[in-house]
């Protein structure tokens, strides 16, 4: 059983098939239960049958894993429930896809305890993004699995946002034509440091990428366009997070950095938030490595979905990123 995070290179890319009307697709709660803190949790009965009403009218089964709908706390269940269920899905030769069905906190406390030969052997969709920022990296560098940074059942897929769902339909069925631009549904783009990068996706939220600095699942970038994005921050905290991972070092070898969507972030009287990734990058901009602000992909109501180790081209000038390569093995 591999569930080393022994530090290597990141294993050959494992391309998941693209899904299709009629496939099954497993829901799982990984992290915090649905309705919490936002809600009280007899809610949240009501927000999956809505969430699973829509995944089935795209033609797709839905099939709740056993822990799906339970708390513990502030959990979706205890660590073993939650991750037997991330095991049964990737092991359950029906399902096809995974979608998480919400982020909060919860996926670094059993990231230790996965077995990477299950997700290797089992290359799936996977969808999800923040806290599930920690098993997408973790898939991606101890498996090769190319996930999906994208919305999640129960939060922007159900806010009748036409962009995040037809985005992530478009992307995780593969109807698309190489070379394709993935669309942009930021209101405003600032180049920061021009210039034009091909290279492997890789990236999340901001706040766990720094949180598994020093660990044995600490991003991998070098060679990567790194995407970021964050919510409910103050610039301070921003700043602290950067110098972070500036200083374990997931900035010196990468090919571009893209910063996605910030949102819900405390202004800071006196510096905007362009003005901040300004002063935070000079030294990227000194490298001459191309550098943005403003592509709507994470906690935004409008978000596209991103695939990892995927080669995409982004032109920081014009603020486009197209995928070069296909993130399916059909």
């Amino acid at each position: 059983m591999k569930n080393s995070a022994a530090i290597f290179s990141i294993p050959s890319l494992k391309k998941p098939k693209a899904l299709a009307p009629g496939d099954t697709i497993a829901v799982l709660s990984t992290s915090y239960p649905t309705g919490y803190p936002d809600a009280d949790y007899p809610a949240s009965e009501a927000l999956f049958e809505k969430a699973i009403a829509w995944l089935e009218q795209q033609g797709f089964d839905a099939k709740l894993m056993p822990n799906a709908k339970k708390r513990q706390a502030y959990l979706a269940g205890s660590d073993g429930e939650r991750l037997s269920d991330l095991h049964q899905a990737f092991t359950d030769p029906e399902v096809k896809g995974i979608l998480c069905a919400r982020g909060g906190y919860g996926t670094m406390r059993f990231v230790h305890q996965i077995d990477f030969d299950v997700i290797e052997q089992n290359p799936k969709v996977f969808m999800g993004f923040s806290d599930i920022t920690t098993l997408h990296l973790a898939f991606y560098q101890q498996a090769g699995l190319a996930g999906f940074y994208a919305p999640m059942l129960t939060t922007n897929l159900i806010q009748d946002e036409p962009y995040s769902q037809n985005a992530l339909l478009e992307m995780v069925q593969g109807n698309f034509k190489l070379p394709f631009q993935i669309p942009n549904q930021a209101p405003s783009y600032t180049c920061l440091s021009p210039g034009t990068a091909e290279a492997p996706l890789t990236g999340g939220n901001m706040s766990l990428l720094a949180a598994l600095c020093g660990t044995p699942y600490q991003a991998k970038t070098d060679g990567h366009i790194l995407f970021l994005e964050d919510w409910q921050e103050k610039h301070y905290a921003i700043d602290r997070k950067y110098q972070q991972m500036k200083l374990s070092g997931l900035f010196e070898h990468i090919k571009g950095l893209i910063f996605c969507d910030f949102s819900a972030i405390e202004k800071e009287p006196g510096q905007s938030l362009p003005e901040l990734f300004q002063e935070l990058t000079q030294e990227l901009q000194a490298r001459k490595i191309p550098v943005g602000y403003g592509f709507s992909v994470g906690h935004g109501d409008q978000t596209g979905t991103l695939p990892y180790g995927i080669r995409c081209q982004f032109n920081a000038e014009k603020g486009t990123l197209t995928l070069v390569d296909s993130p399916f093995s059909n």
